[in-house]
């Protein structure tokens, strides 16, 4: 039986229009929206092309610092002056159809009141 063919082209498409559908924040102030899930999504194609990813597993500590220095680049392009620390767009990008988290023990987001970088820590294998 011969293997299907994989249509790159349409899966590209695909996932591209899923994020341009992605729900994102604004800052209250300005109505600016919030950069925290695109720059998330760059510092994950930043680390494929730098090697510090190679299986479809993130963890939180080595995206960390490849979040903060995307995020500073694109902070400036869009005058977007509010950081936003990675566990927010790591947690809430499960908005989206293609993010999951890998939980340390199963439904332990059941009792989650307020997201942090603890949370993270304690709770999820990676994404």
């Amino acid at each position: 039986m011969e293997e299907p063919s994989i249509n790159y082209g349409l899966i590209f498409k695909n996932f591209s229009q899923k994020i341009k559908d992605m729900r994102v924040g604004s800052i209250k102030r300005s109505g600016i929206k919030k950069i925290a899930k695109p720059v998330l999504l760059l510092a994950l194609i930043k680390g494929i092309e730098d090697g510090v990813f190679k299986h479809n597993s993130f963890e939180y500590e080595k995206l960390a610092c490849i979040y903060e220095a995307v995020f500073k680049k694109y902070a400036d392009i869009s005058k977007q002056t509010e950081y936003t620390p990675l566990y927010y767009p790591f947690f809430h990008l499960q908005t989206s159809d293609f993010w999951n988290l890998c939980l340390k023990t199963p439904h332990s987001d059941k009792f989650l009141s307020t997201i942090s970088v603890g949370w993270i820590r304690n709770n999820v294998k990676y994404a």
